[in-house]
């Protein structure tokens, strides 16, 4: 195919009005086959899901071998997820309710706490895949879903530390998917699952509104996206989601010290002057989101750049130019809150809800230009990738004074043979979950959440100031090496509550 003398690459389509708006409306159609393909686009597809599959199966296995201590957000989430409420402080519930459903099958442990988040991420990425698989051949499809292992916050952070976030990012992907087939194929059907993964969404971070606005806004600004949004039947699809969001935003309503306790953060509004601390903000955000996308920008670019000149001209097609959009409208929102806020202090995994959506928009739209030698680089690059960091996991589990490395196999076990059973643990979230652990028939309790009745033991880190509440004559102090480094100690002080 030709358009004034300019070859366009294969798989990337451009449509006039007329023929994008028959394409996104129109009966689903296969996307086309890779080059040299005739029956083997299912195959193709089986091995993009296995690979994926086998990635996330990879990392519980490592999660599983190293064993050991539990990180600062799995320690909270096993706190939250030994029972079923409405409301769990500063976090939204979906993810403890998810982790509670888990538990019920393995019971509270590192397996059960593994199998979700990469369950979720797994979901994550298959998602992505079908999405570009509306347009796209399985080879580009399955190397746009790669380039969220050159997205650092992604790769890593989403893998190593966190978890409501990460199912914010599959909150904020199933919302584009549903309205993407919304726009190919509206249905009556499709508005009710919109209205429950916006509810889904509203109940798993924060952050996620900001996606939800970002994707609506980027289908709103396309003449030939924008038709679902000015349907009646989007009405079906809010009051599904206000119906299912009601009982937990009344919790938060009739509990704003504890849903609202993180919001004291330190160093996050500026001080001066408002056009001073709002250009701060905006050059904070700025930079957050460049290095957000720095490394995939620096592969492509490379690849890019050696093969430029087997370069051909390829125009994005209508899903690349929803994601870009998506891309666009989720850093004005962002800015704008900024602004508005006085924040001087981004942190980029604040972005994942929409920058998520940075890696496969770019491939899709700057991968074909290299050719299939530049394809062929990333996806070895890719490859490397993902080796280094599953190394790079177990150097963060094993390595010195990881939190996953803490000795709390060793130092329990010592401050229950000191407490009598029905005494209450009160300790902050990290050794309250890891002690939770260990100890599943004790009553273990938050510090920041409800003080229980009765006799009580508070544990804290020896490093840490004495609690108020205990007696300073009474403390008793307990120290362990670390579990792979001898010359690292552990010390937890503990004493039982006076007041």
């Amino acid at each position: 195919m030709k358009q004034s003398g300019v070859p366009i690459a294969s798989g990337a389509p451009i449509h006039s009005g007329r023929a994008m708006s028959q394409d996104l409306t129109g009966p689903y159609q296969s996307p086309p086959n890779d080059v040299g393909m005739s029956n083997g686009v299912v195959t193709t597809d089986r091995f993009w899901l296995c690979l994926f599959a086998a990635y996330f199966l990879l990392h519980v296995a490592l999660r599983l071998a190293t064993g050991g201590a539990l990180g600062l957000d799995e320690a909270e989430i096993l706190l939250d997820a030994r029972q079923l409420d409405w409301g769990y402080g500063p976090q939204l519930p979906l993810y403890a309710w998810l982790q509670w459903l888990v538990f019920q099958v393995t019971g509270p442990s590192i397996l059960g706490l593994s199998l979700l988040k990469n369950g979720l991420l797994l979901a994550t990425v298959v998602t992505l895949y079908k999405i570009i698989r509306t347009r796209q051949g399985p080879v580009l499809a399955g190397l746009s879903v790669l380039s969220l292992l050159m997205l650092y916050q992604i790769s890593w952070e989403a893998q190593r530390a966190l978890t409501h976030t990460v199912l914010a990012n599959l909150c904020s992907v199933l919302t584009f998917a549903v309205l993407w087939n919304l726009i190919r194929t509206p249905s009556t059907k499709g508005y009710v699952l919109l209205g429950v993964v916006m509810a889904a969404g509203g109940l798993s971070k924060y952050n996620y509104v900001i996606a939800l606005l970002a994707v609506l806004l980027a289908a709103l600004s396309g003449s030939a996206t924008r038709r679902p949004l000015l349907s009646p039947r989007l009405l079906l699809s809010i009051g599904i989601a206000a119906l299912l969001l009601t009982p937990p935003m009344i919790w938060i309503l009739n509990n704003p010290d504890r849903a609202f306790a993180s919001l004291d953060k330190a160093d996050m509004i500026g001080e001066g002057p408002a056009l001073l601390i709002a250009g701060q903000g905006v050059v904070e955000l700025a930079l957050a989101s460049l290095g957000f996308v720095s490394l995939l920008l620096v592969v492509v670019g490379l690849l890019w750049l050696i093969n430029r000149r087997r370069e051909v001209a390829v125009a994005p097609d209508d899903l690349t130019r929803l994601m870009l959009r998506t891309l666009f409208w989720g850093v004005v929102l962002m800015a704008l809150i900024v602004i508005a806020s006085g924040s001087t202090n981004v942190k980029d995994r604040w972005l994942q809800p929409v920058l998520i959506f940075a890696g496969p928009a770019l491939v899709l739209w700057l991968l074909p230009r290299t050719g299939a030698v530049g394809s062929r680089r990333f996806g070895q690059i890719s490859a490397v990738l993902a080796g280094l960091i599953a190394v790079a996991m177990l150097h963060h589990n094993l390595a010195g004074d990881a939190r996953r490395a803490a000795p709390f196999a060793v130092l329990t076990p010592q401050i229950l043979d000191q407490t009598p059973p029905g005494t209450a643990i009160i300790a902050h979230n990290w050794l309250a979950g890891n002690i939770a652990l260990l100890a599943p028939e004790r009553p273990i309790y938050n510090a920041r959440g409800i003080r229980p009745q009765g006799p009580a033991l508070r544990v804290w880190e020896t490093d840490r100031k004495t609690p108020k509440d205990v007696d300073p004559e009474r403390v008793v102090t307990l120290t362990a090496p670390y579990r792979f480094d001898e010359g690292e100690q552990m010390s937890l002080s503990f004493a039982p509550v006076t007041e």
